[in-house]
């Protein structure tokens, strides 16, 4: 199975490094964004700022031709109050502070690193009050890949590149550009796992689906939706729903707003 994988960077130091590290070109028949390209990975610059991280996302799946339930993955630097400059993190909660709206990247286990909340907002915040990584790109980013791929494949990678005793008025491009190429490894681990993710995302089999059928009625519409429920619990747990996980409940109807419900607490249980 083919698997496109879309990155976004907001400065052009941070796209360097992951243009040499997956040997990408520069489409220079595009000219709107700065965006280069191999047979499967497309890398857009977007410059920094909410709305140009959305139109440069878009941009880029109008002119690509995306495959279906692509990968996203935001990559770039981004403050906090204290966590040591070059910590990378994983992102589980995305608030924006101009909405007051909240996005939740589904967890991926395994990664050597952790994860934490991001505070995205239209200004640097330079008064390292809060207790979220900030950045001013990354709600726009989840919103707007949300429209081109579902949410279990879309991801944020932040390097921490100032704090309270390392104010970033003035990051040096050059070590923005090594606090990315420092972490490429785990970048690359990142997708990996995302790419396996996208198998279980893409895969016609839902797994146990005939056995949950045969115990209760479901009509078409909620067949539909077991199988949709079931294919994200096989994706965000990395197992199958089994009879016991949910053995006392009594009809379909409630073996759906169970399934429902466990689903809904999983980005909390990081």
């Amino acid at each position: 199975m083919a698997v496109n994988i879309f990155l976004a960077v907001a400065l052009p130091c941070e796209a360097k490094p992951l243009v040499a590290h997956f040997g990408l070109k520069k489409n220079t028949t595009m000219h709107a964004f700065t965006i280069y390209c191999n047979e499967a990975v497309y890398l857009t610059v977007t410059g920094p700022g909410k709305s140009a991280m959305a139109a440069g996302l878009a941009y880029t799946q109008a002119v690509s031709a995306g495959l279906e339930n692509a990968l996203f993955v935001n990559v770039g630097v981004a403050g906090h109050r204290m966590h040591d400059i070059g910590s990378a993190w994983t992102i589980n909660k995305i608030s924006d502070a101009d909405t007051g709206r909240n996005y939740y990247p589904m967890p991926i286990y395994g990664l050597p690193c952790a994860t934490t909340s991001l505070l995205t907002a239209s200004k640097p915040q330079f008064d390292y009050n809060h207790e979220h990584l900030c950045d001013m790109e990354a709600s726009a980013f989840f919103e707007t890949a949300a429209r081109f791929s579902t949410g279990e494949l879309i991801q944020c990678l932040k390097v921490v590149s100032d704090n309270r005793l390392e104010p970033g008025r003035n990051l040096d491009p050059k070590v923005v550009e090594k606090l990315i190429r420092d972490n490429i490894g785990l970048l690359d681990l990142l997708l990996e796992k995302l790419e396996e993710r996208a198998k279980l995302v893409n895969s016609p089999e839902v797994p146990n689906f005939e056995y949950w059928i045969q115990q209760y009625r479901f009509t078409v519409s909620e067949q539909n939706r077991l199988k949709n429920l079931l294919s994200r619990f096989s994706v965000l747990t990395g197992k199958s729903l089994e009879p016991a996980d949910f053995g006392t409940v009594k009809s379909g109807k409630e073996l759906l707003a169970a399934l429902e419900s466990r689903l809904s607490t999983i980005k909390y249980e990081f």
